[in-house]
């Protein structure tokens, strides 16, 4: 009998021990898809955002305030929380291989307080609305203008339980052709 019961002890023991070691990996687990789960979410809101910029812009065309349309129109889909953490949505013209021509970017940035109005947004335009090529022409010449919207979030990791800790940037950016206007 005595030995049995020191069998069940050590076996207690040896289950206690297992559980030690396993418990600390299983948190981090399950940390890490809370933490990977948010951040992936972040990710789709910012990339749909993008998206829907860039097809709206695209469809404003040349309408002077279609720059400020785009961007109020965002930031009431994105809401208060996120808004605070979004650093900067810049809507620009793309070259023929799809990349950002940076001298034609406008950068807005929220300072305000009411994110529907274009005054509370601080604006660097170097490429006003009225500028873009949104006719074709029979020829095809010049070509129309690519669109592209980015926007770029810093978000904080939730839980700040390593190996996540600090921020992590969303960084997404969508690009469409110029919706025609008419035939010159």
């Amino acid at each position: 009998m005595t030995i049995k019961r020191q069998t069940e002890r050590r076996e207690r023991g040896a289950t206690l021990v297992e559980f030690a070691l396993i418990v600390p990996m299983l948190i981090l687990l399950l940390i890490s898809i809370f933490e990977l789960g948010a951040a992936f979410k972040n990710y789709l809101t910012i990339s749909y955002l993008a998206r829907e910029g860039a097809r709206l812009s695209a469809f404003l065309g040349t309408d002077i305030d279609a720059d400020c349309t785009m961007v109020t129109g965002l930031a009431t889909q994105i809401g208060g929380s996120s808004l605070a953490k979004l650093q900067r949505i810049e809507i620009f013209r793309a070259d023929s291989a799809g990349n950002q021509v940076m001298s034609d970017t406008n950068t807005f940035t929220f300072t305000g307080t009411d994110p529907t109005n274009c005054t509370h947004w601080s604006q660097v335009v170097t490429w006003p609305s009225t500028s873009r090529q949104t006719e074709v022409s029979a020829t095809g010449s010049p070509p129309l203008d690519v669109i592209g919207v980015r926007l770029v979030l810093t978000e904080s990791w939730m839980t700040g339980f390593p190996p996540y800790s600090g921020n992590y940037t969303v960084d997404e950016n969508t690009i469409v052709r110029m919706e025609p206007e008419a035939f010159a």
